[in-house]
């Protein structure tokens, strides 16, 4: 590519180096599928067209890898460069596998790339939405988005998603596009001067900088509950796998209301279902203790530590999880409302406190003298499993418009080749709990995180 097309941005960030070191080794990648229903078939070329004017108007996805003074840096290309195809048949499952693995050229660009699979099946019988939109919508298709982890984070992902949505509908209904940029591709530089406040705070105090040194080395010796239960054969192919689950409106708000009227958030109970739902797991396979130290990784949203307005703040902008050991009790389901609160305070401590950016501070202090990022280095963080959720997305990623509207988001990331057994993503949408558990071959077995999903789900339907 001609150095006239392209501008230079900055020096890539830890994390952004890190998510493609990460790409090289084919992991740390994003897929979202959204299910589309149309009015009338999706026509291949006013999908692209939409799919063009998304590079247009989102600068992140004009982002690519250069070397520039021995450094990695990051670029913006100009010239509209679209990686999409239809895909025939309707295997769901390939396609996220496959864009979960998908080898970006990063030095060129684009560091994303669409896959469409149109009228996969007819849901005239089964409406997928409350009203009647099967039948004025009648065509299902499944568009399948991926990304390069360094240009984009869950938010950015479903703003695009929201945009695209809107796109289609525009390019469909022949209305002027504008030139108006979705959000600004901003640098991790807030996050950094907070990291940087907080490493200052602990090379002055000694006994703050102990605490971490004890905490870390606990972690770091703690071996995953996940190595008792699972016998990894000697000879088998590391790779990311998916199980997924949703639930209905009726059981969604079921759910959500009892959150509301014990006191906790969506997440917190989650998490403490998680933990119960392990244990279960655990005594199933015969290791039975009166208390279980569980260490789960919660993932944040580095925005909400900003000043300003940050909504059209773009990137990615996550740091480490926040990890919370959480000592659980074998028939805590007995007084789960009560568990989960204690997990809510602990929780809501850390992310008020700002534990997440005082870890980092720590990392960055004990790291010092490592003159290069290296994966291989990466220690496991002695967590079991970590959380990430986005709350209710449906107005990021809209309902949809007079000619295509959307019925469902799923999110999934690849965790193969990294410290890390399974991530249990969850969101919200159109009153609908959605959920995907991301596992590492490596660490859980297909049969393993398919009965923990299931315990999860009937320990939920228990406590509502």
């Amino acid at each position: 590519m001609d150095d006239l097309d392209v501008t230079w941005i900055r020096e890539a960030g830890s994390l952004e180096y890190i998510a493609e070191l990460a790409h090289q080794r084919r992991t740390f990648l994003i897929c979202y599928q959204l299910s589309l229903i149309t009015r009338e078939p999706l026509q291949v070329a006013h999908v692209r067209q939409a799919l063009t004017h998304l590079y247009r108007k989102v600068p992140c996805l004009r982002v690519y890898y250069d070397e520039r003074n021995g450094t990695k840096w990051l670029r913006e290309a100009t010239h509209p460069n679209i990686d999409f195809k239809v895909l025939p048949g309707n295997d769901a499952s390939s396609v996220i596998d496959c864009l979960r693995t998908y080898r970006y050229n990063s030095t060129t660009g684009p560091l994303w790339c669409a896959r469409l699979m149109s009228d996969v099946s007819s849901h005239k019988t089964s409406p997928i939405l409350p009203d009647d939109s099967s039948v004025s919508f009648p065509h299902l298709h499944q568009l399948f988005l991926g990304f390069h982890h360094g240009i984009v984070d869950g938010f950015t992902v479903m703003k695009i998603c929201g945009l695209t949505v809107t796109l289609l509908n525009d390019v469909i209904s022949g209305n002027p596009i504008n030139n108006e940029q979705l959000g600004e591709h901003v640098s991790p530089k807030q996050t950094m001067e907070l990291v940087l406040a907080r490493k200052a705070l602990i090379e002055a105090d000694p006994e703050l900088r102990k605490k971490w040194v004890d905490e870390t080395k606990i972690l770091q010796e703690k071996k995953s509950f996940f190595n008792q239960i699972y016998q990894r054969p000697k000879e088998i192919e590391e790779k990311s796998l998916h199980v997924e689950r949703e639930l209905d409106e009726s059981t969604t708000k079921r759910f959500f209301n009892t959150c509301r009227a014990e006191g906790v958030t969506v997440h917190s109970a989650f998490t403490a279902l998680t933990n119960v739902a392990f244990i279960d797991l655990l005594v199933e396979n015969g290791i039975v203790q009166d208390t279980y130290s569980i260490c789960n990784g919660h993932l944040v949203n580095m925005r909400r530590y900003w000043k300003g307005d940050v909504s059209r703040s773009l990137g990615c902008h996550i740091l480490r999880p926040i990890l919370l050991r959480i000592d659980t009790a074998k028939n805590i389901i007995d007084t789960f409302w009560d568990f989960a609160r204690s997990v809510h305070q602990e929780l809501q401590r850390n992310i008020k406190d700002g534990t997440i950016i005082e870890a980092e501070a720590f990392h960055m202090i004990n790291d010092v003298e490592d003159t290069e990022l290296d994966l291989d280095s990466l220690p496991a963080d002695g967590s079991d499993y970590h959380i990430s959720n986005m709350g209710d997305v449906t107005a990021l990623v809209t309902e949809g418009g007079d000619h295509v509207k959307v019925t469902r988001v799923l999110r999934s990331i690849s965790i193969h080749n990294l410290p890390g057994n399974c991530s249990h993503i969850i969101h919200s949408f159109r009153g609908k709990f959605m959920y995907v558990l991301d596992y590492n071959t490596r660490n859980v077995s297909t049969e393993i995180a398919n009965n923990f999903c299931n315990k999860v789900f009937s320990n939920l339907i228990k406590v509502i």
